[in-house]
């Protein structure tokens, strides 16, 4: 109990480090350069231990498995099958700690290409009071009225006319100094909102409130269709009905993700939660069909691996 204990635990730990980030990135905007070079490291070193931690889950878990294999003679089909589950409880806390760092690095790109905009708009700033020290430095000291008027309209002699290009001039700036500042934060606030929902959601399927997460997750999907958040949003619709036994419904959300979503990073583990989802079903050929295209499309996976010896378990029932 005491590595189950120390995996939850590990879980728990890697979804605070999510909710940092996603609130780390909500207040980039009022940071310094500096601050979010800070900050990009300590989420860098966070990923770093949890990726260090799901490696010794996964050395955990395979030292398991050769105790089933030893002890698979000396001990009753009961116990046998109690290990056998808890080797896939033990993946599934290893596949969802996967999708924690995804977003964790997901997040930690975003923060960082919030730093490299910062960086380049500084350098702008400074360049353009660079070309305005210099400009001011080569004009001849002249008196007010005479500098106003050759800036207004330097080619045009009548006098009677300036003042009203000095007054259309700044007014037209201005317009559309207004009209970028309503653009930008609508476009900020768009995102901020998409993230917070997309986060409501899985925190809810976290804390175990499968009925509700679903409602959320369906209403994230229906409202931002078009999110980088939505590959992710329909992984965990397709894994709260497979938590909850409602395998024919998890098999269809878990295939709107090969189809609408096929190039989310959330593909692979997809087709291994398909593959589960047939086997529970008892679909023993679709399991098997939909396992062995995940081993050949993705073989470096970690879900290719459990994919193999989900195929070995099946071999070895007679399937």
């Amino acid at each position: 109990m005491a590595p189950a204990f120390r995996y939850r635990h590990g879980a728990w730990l890697g979804g605070l480090l999510l909710i940092a980030a996603a609130g780390s990135v909500a207040a980039q905007s009022t940071l310094t350069p500096e601050q979010l070079t800070v900050r990009v490291q300590r989420m860098s070193d966070s990923t770093a231990r949890t990726e260090a931690a799901v490696n010794d889950m996964q050395a955990q878990m395979q030292r398991l498995s050769d105790e089933v294999a030893k002890m698979g003679r000396l001990i009753d089909n009961r116990a046998m099958l109690d290990m056998i589950q808890q080797v896939d409880n033990l993946s599934d806390e290893i596949s969802q700690l996967r999708g924690e760092i995804e977003e964790q690095s997901f997040e930690i790109g975003e923060v960082k290409k919030r730093q490299r905009e910062l960086y380049l708009d500084v350098d702008r700033r400074l360049r353009d009071l660079e070309s305005g020290a210099a400009a001011a430095a080569s004009t001849p000291s002249i008196g007010l009225s005479q500098s106003a008027t050759s800036t207004a309209a330097p080619s045009t002699p009548s006098t009677a006319s300036q003042p009203a290009t000095t007054t259309t001039q700044p007014s037209t700036q201005t317009a559309t100094q207004s009209t970028t500042a309503s653009l930008a934060p609508a476009s900020t606030a768009t995102q901020s909102e998409e993230r917070a929902a997309y986060q409501a959601a899985f925190d809810t399927l976290k804390e175990g409130r499968y009925k509700k997460a679903k409602t959320e997750l369906k209403t994230f999907l229906a409202r931002y269709p078009g999110s980088s958040f939505a590959g992710n949003a329909q992984y965990w619709l397709g894994e709260a009905h497979y938590v909850t036994r409602d395998f024919d419904q998890g098999v269809t959300e878990f295939r709107k993700v090969l189809n609408n979503y096929p190039t989310s990073n959330k593909v692979p583990d997809a087709m291994l939660k398909l593959g589960y989802t047939h086997y529970e079903l008892k679909q023993f050929a679709d399991a098997k069909a939909v396992l062995q295209e995940l081993r050949e499309k993705f073989p470096k996976a970690t879900a290719a691996r459990l994919a193999t010896k989900r195929l070995d378990r099946i071999r070895k029932e007679g399937h």
